[in-house]
């Protein structure tokens, strides 16, 4: 209870401080939601993968058939982890089954993802750099077609960013509990595509350039 006192309290001081920014992000997360959410039922991209998707997530719902392995990739018969098929499940049952549901929540995660970008950006670049950056994400066409469909691949922004963040935050300012979210955001950057290895050897120069935390 303490703590969410302690983050409202800096939510309040943060507005107060900077009505005009505060505003702009607003507009930017507002413009961002409606370009991703806006008719994504008749927008959204559904192909052979979305409906393999929805045919194990129904069987997994149904039948209760948990996956063991996820989708397949395009190097052979190399498999990436089910994660994504757990993440979509709660978004199909609440919208009883129904493919826009997991296309929702990519949605929703690339809203986030515009906010993470600004707020990283503010911290690493300042203010100007973090809106601009959290706009430019916000309206680019590509990424917008992305976060209009249910897509294992879709949700690596996300998560990838909050990879990075995360190491920084253990490497710059020996906050070690961000091992946690780095271990948990991997995963998820690692079972969304097979390219996720490529992050591994950053995370890894940062994680030897960290000191070790004092007991």
């Amino acid at each position: 209870m303490e703590k969410i006192k302690v983050i409202l309290n800096k939510f309040v001081k943060f507005v107060k401080d900077n009505p005009r920014e505060f505003w702009i992000l607003v507009i930017i997360l507002a413009l961002s939601a409606f370009l991703r959410l806006y008719k994504i039922g008749e927008y959204m991209t559904f192909l052979g993968d979305e409906g393999r998707d929805m045919i194990i997530i129904r069987r997994f719902l149904v039948e209760f058939h948990p996956p063991l392995i996820g989708p397949g990739t395009s190097v052979g018969s190399m498999y990436l982890g089910p994660l994504y098929y757990y993440m979509m499940a709660i978004p199909v049952l609440l919208a009883n089954f129904s493919p826009v549901g997991p296309a929702v929540m990519v949605a929703i995660l690339g809203v986030l993802t515009v906010f993470l970008i600004w707020f990283i950006g503010r911290e690493w670049f300042g203010k100007i750099a973090g809106l601009v950056s959290a706009l430019l994400y916000a309206i680019s066409p590509t990424i917008i077609i992305f976060s209009r469909s249910s897509w294992n691949p879709n949700i690596m922004p996300f998560f990838s960013l909050l990879s990075i963040y995360a190491i920084w935050k253990v490497w710059k300012e020996k906050e070690y509990k961000w091992m946690i979210v780095l271990g948990i955001s991997l995963a998820f950057v690692l079972q969304s595509h097979y390219l996720g290895l490529l992050l591994i050897p950053t995370l890894f120069i940062f994680w030897l350039m960290s000191p070790p935390p004092k007991y």
